[in-house]
């Protein structure tokens, strides 16, 4: 989960800083911007080559002609509520590398303090699709006319650039004009292999090059695969981007680094000379793991797919067809068809069709082959699986809690957690998720074997996952992917549950989208529950905590507790905050005061908040937050997190990581007494003692729970019926407490929890 809404993060090379303007022997080229002084307009509701976007809540996009900066015009956005609205500038043609100068003008009115900012973003994109976001600057609070400034370097996998001007997480009104972004180079140059691939077959590198002075001359360009170079020279025609090919001869499969320059001819030094940008030598044949990974005995006959990638050296590699076996774990052949290649040539994609007869339970490998003429054949496999569907299925008992095979799970888990998968199950956790693994990009081929490598380690760990649905397919709309990603892991042995998280808290969705999303998991995976960690609107409208999920699209839900350091704070729902006052730990009323009908998980702090005061919960808050989100009905637990930005892994000993394994290894210790119905809480003496206490009995031991959530110490005492007089144990501690009367009497330091054994 992403906790810095205010700071977009960078997520490729992109460099943001103050602005300062360096010399150079080449006179900067004029504004790239389309129609930066906003004058232009002639439909629409925004100046020609700008556009409205909005995430999440709606604002009013006008084109005012009383406040301007310069000129006769600017563009005004209103809004009434949070939002994440913008205009959006027309695409700017771009190489990665390059440098960029960006600024723009901006006044604003009735903006919050402390409430997100008015801002100006600079989007690095491929094509289309939303890109890599990075902050240029932001507004100060000001009725008068300010600039924002700054520098960008084109991030690696970029073509284009686009502006976001406009609010951030804020509301309020901003007005803006006299757009500029300048290039520090006028010649510049990008390969243009899809993807970022480069095939032996094409013998050649596609380059473009942007000439944005209309220059007319012959330049020498060299395209640097690692310590190969590969030269042409070709004449500028004066169009803004001209396409090139570079002769090459390309033989090692792999990632390599590739450079580009443009020289005049006879000239020493470079018009234009490009970092490393990473591209990739596919290997010749590549298979997808099959669709599904896993087939279940009970649906029939196997229906199987799998995507073959070709990167063939030649023509004469396709003469004969593609050979396709299922093999046993013994080499032998159980299924043998031929798939023809003509049509497909040399480089290329197929996707291939298994319908294999009587194929018994078992684990399998899917052999694909390419014949060769008078050489070694080419050839890939996949593991495929038959398993019976109760391998394949979680279902939620009547608490609430996940059943596979026939036993309850109660779930601990973390988020973004593979890294430690060894400690992790030793200690006792239970659960592991993924974001990294399970991302996608809208327009790139998703990384699926990253994917199913991950699910299968977790597996073999005996780890259950919970599984992040390709979230970016929903955002533009990409069915057909999103429905690709559930068929390929619907089977898979590891699923937990699918996991769907803030799309629509952050605007990035909305309802009718995750209605989609529900309808295609259910008629593609009945047999795995939809975790929900998401709000039923945008963030900034939810006013009712315990009405905070979309109850009816969803069969599980999880929202986020974050607490630490305790302050004074009004609360923030997208940060895991809850209001509150002075140092009282109080539970989430997501949890506590909840008319959900469905089971909710709870998110619980693990890691370092940003800014001055952000620090790692203590062993004693680590122990305060897990239980009081047990007491107060936490069907599952899991902590933010391992390999995120703060997150546990990065500083395990100031995460207090030992000490958290202790504490996962006493809850799951705990697990039968943690799955059974919970019994009256007792009664608390003093009873305005800030204690949450509760009670759980399984079929051989009754637990009593009870944390101190105020900064003091304080002595209680729980009347609980049916309790005999003498001793109890409290968990973990070497010491024993009297039980004299039906009262269990015990000193509680500040925000301590104890859990006592009561016995049966």
């Amino acid at each position: 989960m992403d906790l810095m809404p205010m700071n977009l993060t960078v997520i490729a090379v992109a460099v943001v800083q103050v602005w300062t303007v360096a010399s150079s022997a080449i006179a900067a080229p004029g504004n790239l911007a389309s129609n930066p002084g906003l004058e232009v307009v002639s439909q629409g509701p925004l100046s020609d080559g700008w556009e409205p976007l909005s995430i999440g809540a709606p604002a009013r996009f006008v084109v005012d002609e009383q406040i301007r900066h310069t000129g006769r015009r600017s563009i005004r956005i209103d809004a009434d509520e949070v939002t994440r609205s913008y205009a959006r500038s027309a695409a700017i043609a771009v190489a990665p590398g390059e440098t960029v100068e960006i600024s723009a003008w901006v006044r604003t009115r009735d903006v919050p303090q402390g409430q997100g900012t008015v801002i100006l973003i600079a989007e690095s994109t491929r094509g289309r699709e939303r890109g890599e976001v990075s902050k240029v600057g932001v507004a100060a609070a000001s009725a008068d006319w300010q600039q924002i400034k700054g520098r960008l370097t084109v991030p690696e996998s970029a073509d284009t650039l686009r502006l976001r001007m406009g609010f951030s997480y804020s509301k309020g009104t901003c007005w803006w004009d006299d757009v500029e972004v300048r290039a520090a180079a006028p010649v510049v140059a990008r390969h243009d292999s899809p993807e970022g691939r480069l095939y032996p077959a094409g013998q050649a590198i596609p380059v473009t090059i942007l000439n944005r002075d209309g220059h007319r001359r012959s330049v020498r360009v060299t395209v640097q695969l690692d310590d190969q170079a590969f030269t042409h020279t070709c004449s500028l025609t004066g169009e803004p981007a001209q396409r090139v090919e570079i002769p090459a001869r390309i033989v090692r499969c792999g990632k390599h680094d590739l450079r580009i320059e443009l020289r005049d001819e006879g000239a020493n030094e470079p018009l234009w000379s490009s970092g490393a940008t990473p591209v990739v030598v596919p290997p010749p044949l590549v298979l997808s793991p099959p669709i599904p990974t896993h087939w279940v005995i009970e649906d029939g006959l196997p229906q199987v797919e799998l995507d073959v990638d070709l990167a063939l050296d030649g023509p004469e590699r396709v003469r004969r067809p593609l050979i396709i076996e299922v093999r046993t774990t013994e080499g032998r052949s159980l299924h043998f068809q031929e798939q023809p290649l003509s049509a497909t040539g040399p480089t290329g994609s197929v996707t291939i069709r298994l319908r294999p007869d009587v194929v018994p339970e078992g684990s399998y490998q899917i052999v694909v082959t390419v014949p060769a003429d008078g050489g070694s054949p080419i050839a890939a496999e996949q593991p495929w699986g038959i398993i019976p569907r109760r391998a394949a299925e979680v279902r939620l008992n009547t608490d609430g809690h996940p059943v596979r095979n026939g036993r309850a799970i109660f779930p601990l888990g973390m988020f973004n957690n593979e890294g430690k998968l060894k400690e992790e199950v030793e200690a006792g956790f239970n659960i592991i998720h993924f974001y990294n693994a399970a991302r996608v990009k809208p327009g790139r081929r998703p990384d699926d074997q990253r994917l199913a490598d991950a699910m299968n380690r977790c597996h073999a760990a005996g780890m259950n996952v919970l599984l992040l649905v390709p979230m970016e397919y929903t955002f533009v709309g990409d069915w057909d992917a999103f429905t690709r990603r559930i068929r390929m892991f619907r089977n898979h042995p590891a699923l937990l549950a699918w996991d769907e998280e803030e799309g629509l808290a952050r605007g990035d969705m909305t309802m009718d989208m995750l209605r989609r999303v529900r309808q295609i998991l259910r008629a593609e995976d009945p047999h795995h529950p939809f975790m929900v960690g998401d709000a039923r609107d945008v963030i900034g409208r939810i006013t009712d905590r315990g009405r905070m999920f979309p109850t009816d699209q969803m069969d599980l839900g999880m929202w986020w507790w974050y607490p630490f350091p305790l302050k004074n704070r009004p609360g923030d729902a997208l940060q895991g905050e809850q209001a509150g006052s002075g140092l009282t730990l109080n539970p989430p009323t997501f949890l506590t005061e909840a008319n959900a009908s469905k089971p909710i998980w709870l998110g619980v702090q693990a890691y370092k908040k940003p800014g001055p005061e952000g620090r790692y919960p203590t062993p004693v808050e680590h122990r305060a937050q897990a239980y009081l989100g047990i007491i107060h009905g936490a069907r599952g637990l899991m902590w933010y997190g391992g390999s995120v930005t703060g997150g546990t892994f990065l500083a395990p000993d100031a995460a207090h990581w030992p000490e958290l394994k202790k504490l996962v290894g006493e809850v799951s210790y705990l697990s039968a007494v943690l799955l059974a119905p919970a019994e009256p809480p007792p009664a608390t003496t003093p009873a305005d003692a800030p204690i949450s206490a509760g009670i759980r009995r399984s079929a051989d031991r009754r637990v009593l729970f009870a944390v101190n959530r105020g900064p003091t110490a304080c002595d209680v005492a729980f009347t609980i019926a049916n309790l005999p007089d003498g001793s109890v144990h409290p968990i973990g501690e070497d010491r024993t407490v009297s039980v004299s009367t039906g009262q269990l009497r015990d000193r509680f330091d500040p925000y301590a929890t104890h859990v006592y054994d009561l016995g049966r």
